[in-house]
């Protein structure tokens, strides 16, 4: 596929940017003085700030690690950048519309319009979350059978074909990528309220190295989007604006993101999932041990499936397993066959 560069770079140097909220500009905050929602939101944001610096400082990885991470080759990576790729030839919409519970909308089983969802939702309100909705359209994601089948397989064929080739660019010695083994699932339907609070992946023990993918189903503009920052501490927040056959990948490990109320009439529907370059994976990483426990929470052949660089092509060498790690619906833990 083509690529170019995700997020225009505007705004101060990072590295002039300030950490406490003196002096700070708070304009880009999504939500007016004094409306009930603006005092949380800054206070989650303010929260991702201070893990991201407190992760800098406490994360430790090996030799190699350190010298991938801090290498040009991962930092150009980080940067950003849109993947195309041709839609009509990765049925991932087709798959997921096929696995989906359509049976609680308005209207039964009959195609739906994923842009056009919350118009079928019953008593569609802007002002409720449909969490109960939402759980039962997607409750199917965490069912084995053909169906899932046929999802997981479209997923792992558009990571092989696109953006593993992506990471191989950017990293032409590259011969192994850890990739989630199941995507992340959301929907967000026009609403009052953002959805997703400001945050940094490393607040959920994600490490240094792993770079997200973000793949609508829908087109995005604007409110019914995922904002996201350009470089870490910029606050230089723009939507990801994609078509069909687009995806994003981002430093969502250490550039804030969330989203804001959606105020479009559009209904979007997206995968996200985390990609990990074989040179920038340290599976002893302090930083994505459980607390209490000391556990690994991010495991190959558990939350990670595995694909190598064969001659010309990757292939997945190694199958994960869907888990409550993969977000929603899942409840399961995270397991690795021995």
């Amino acid at each position: 596929g083509t690529q170019r560069r995700a997020f225009e770079m505007t705004g101060t140097d990072a590295s002039e940017c300030e950490a406490s909220t003196s002096g700070r500009d708070w304009s880009w905050v999504p939500y007016p003085e004094g409306h009930r929602k603006r005092r949380g939101f800054i206070a989650n944001y303010l929260d991702a700030v201070k893990d991201r610096e407190s992760a800098t400082e406490r994360a430790r990885y090996s030799d190699a690690v350190t010298k991938a991470l801090d290498g040009e080759a991962f930092a150009e990576l980080r940067r950003g950048a849109t993947v195309s790729f041709d839609p009509s030839d990765h049925d991932l919409s087709d798959a997921f519309l096929d696995l989906i519970d359509t049976s609680g909308l308005v209207g039964g089983d009959d195609d739906a319009c994923l842009s056009r969802l919350h118009e079928r939702l019953p008593d569609f309100d802007r002002g409720k979350s449909h969490l109960e909705d939402k759980a039962r359209l997607l409750a199917p994601l965490a069912r084995p059978g053909p169906r899932r089948d046929r999802f997981q397989n479209a997923y792992d064929r558009l990571m092989l074909e696109v953006v593993a080739p992506h990471f191989a660019r950017g990293l032409p010695a590259e011969t192994k990528l850890l990739y989630a083994s199941f995507p992340c699932v959301r929907i967000q339907q026009p609403c009052d309220f953002h959805t997703i609070r400001a945050h940094v992946d490393t607040m959920y023990l994600h490490p240094h190295g792993s770079l997200n993918a973000w793949l609508p189903l829908t087109t995005t503009r604007g409110a019914n989007s995922l904002h996201v920052e350009s470089e870490p501490g910029r606050e230089d927040f723009a939507p990801i604006e994609l078509s069909l056959g687009e995806l994003a990948i981002f430093d969502g490990a250490r550039c804030s993101h969330f989203t804001v109320a959606n105020t479009s009439d559009e209904t979007r529907v997206s995968l996200d999932f985390r990609v990990v370059p074989g040179c920038a994976y340290d599976p002893d990483a302090n930083i994505s041990r459980v607390k209490g426990t000391g556990a690994q929470c991010y495991n190959v052949g558990g939350y990670y499936s595995v694909a190598e660089k064969i001659g010309r092509d990757w292939i997945k060498i190694i199958a994960g397993t869907p888990s409550v790690r993969h977000g929603f619906p899942h409840t399961n833990p995270e397991t690795v066959e021995e």
